[in-house]
């Protein structure tokens, strides 16, 4: 038998982990990066849709500011036609009420208050030395023709302080209606004279 002599250099077998190695890193490189590119691809299109949403947002709260701004307007002017046309309407002179209120007022009597509800209802706050003189007052209103119905709704004692002593007084308040043909009759008398 022959042996058999191979002079020739083998061939080494090539070492193919180190370049699987790189190869799998610059894939893992590359998908990574392009992952992160499409995340802040994506992101930036929601920040520009989230952008449009709030001018688009900011564009329908400023018509809608200026359309209440307009309402607001158109219903104040309204409302404020609609006074003057009841205040034409229903003309109320004080003048003769508070003469006849105050002609019959007793004479530590003072007018504390006067509130007009409408065009026919008076709440009325007078401050009197006595209970007594409240009450006296209350008959003498009855008494007159101009006011249809009177109420003494309440009557408070309010003490106050008078060079060392101490002084009641008393608020009472009233409720009055004012019968307004009664009114008008007297103003008509004041205008003839």
């Amino acid at each position: 038998m022959l042996a058999e002599i191979n002079l020739l250099p083998q061939k080494q077998k090539r070492d193919y982990t180190n370049l699987l190695i790189a190869a799998s890193l610059i894939v893992i490189i590359i998908t990574t990066v392009m992952i992160i590119v499409s995340l802040g691809n994506q992101k930036n299109k929601e920040i520009s849709a989230l952008e449009q949403e709030y001018t688009l947002a900011q564009k329908q709260t400023e018509v809608l500011q200026q359309q209440a701004n307009q309402s607001n307007a158109s219903s104040a002017v309204s409302e404020l036609e609609k006074a003057i046309s009841w205040s034409e309407k229903y003309p109320v002179d004080f003048v003769p009420i508070l003469n006849e209120l105050t002609k019959i007022l007793p004479e530590k009597g003072y007018f504390y208050g006067l509130d007009y509800e409408n065009s026919s209802s008076l709440n009325l706050l007078i401050q009197f030395e006595s209970s007594r003189e409240a009450a006296f007052y209350l008959s003498r209103l009855k008494e007159l023709e101009i006011l249809e119905t009177v109420k003494l709704s309440t009557v408070e004692t309010v003490t106050l302080q008078n060079e060392d002593e101490t002084v009641p007084r008393y608020l009472a308040t009233y409720q009055l209606l004012i019968d307004r043909t009664v009114l008008k009759a007297i103003q008509e008398e004041d205008n003839e004279k």
